[in-house]
């Protein structure tokens, strides 16, 4: 008997995308940072305010992203685990 577990990638997928959006969260961050020392930068010019704040509520937002996938992988493992204790 063949078990498939989609539900794993999925969350696998979610985990490697929530880094990838903390990766660039934090290099605005780093860029607004340095923007500001130097006094170049414009002021207001985020979604949310400064680019500095855009940069934190994304990473915010990034990991609460990553949770939920790692949730997810959770779940499958448990899943997959459960299933295996059934057909064995």
């Amino acid at each position: 008997m063949q078990i498939n577990n989609s539900s794993f990638p999925y969350g696998q997928q979610g985990l490697q995308h929530s880094q990838n959006k903390l990766d660039q969260a934090s290099q605005k961050v780093a860029e607004a940072s340095t923007q500001t020392l130097s006094q170049n930068a414009p002021k207001n010019s985020g979604i949310y305010g400064s680019p500095i704040q855009d940069g934190l509520i994304e990473a915010k937002s990034s990991e609460l992203e990553a949770q939920a996938n790692a949730k997810v992988i959770d779940s499958s493992d448990k899943t997959i685990g459960r299933l295996i204790d059934i057909t064995a």
